[in-house]
């Protein structure tokens, strides 16, 4: 039976893979609309850039992306929710190859988020950094554990 701390780590997952579902088809949106589209001029993106520092480095930083990129982008963030939800999957159904595929996902983030903590530092990011660090700790944790209840 999985105990509920997976259970939270697999809802994390699905809350995860719809953020960057959302983000997904937004930028398929921008890429759809770029054309007739000034994104500095769009009040939804300039509404959200002037309330948070974070989000305006990161439209900036779209904002120099060709049409193309910003496509390849999208595709990405459509792929990588994918493995959010099939990690939530195979995490709630207590399956291991879905603990250490969450474990290898996870560790990709860490240097990712120490890299923007050093260079601009975000209470947001730092929050972040510390939740993914303890999930994938207690993910080893919970491999660990198994493999050692198989060996007795």
């Amino acid at each position: 039976m999985m105990n509920k701390s997976l259970k939270a780590i697999a809802c994390l997952k699905v809350v995860r893979g719809s953020l960057i579902l959302v983000v997904g088809l937004t930028l398929f949106s921008i890429y759809k609309h770029s054309e007739t589209l000034n994104w500095l001029d769009h009040p939804l993106i300039s509404s959200i850039a002037t309330r948070d520092s974070l989000l305006e480095v990161y439209i900036g930083w779209i904002l120099e992306f060709s049409q193309e990129k910003v496509l390849y982008i999208a595709l990405l963030a459509f792929g990588i929710s994918f493995l959010r939800y099939v990690e939530a999957i195979g995490i709630w159904l207590d399956k291991d190859w879905a603990e250490w595929l969450a474990v290898l996902t996870g560790f990709i983030y860490i240097p990712l988020g120490i890299n923007v903590l050093v260079h601009k530092f975000s209470w947001l990011i730092l929050l972040l950094l510390m939740i993914n660090l303890i999930v994938v700790l207690y993910l080893l944790y919970v491999l660990w554990k198994k493999r050692k209840d198989q060996n007795i």
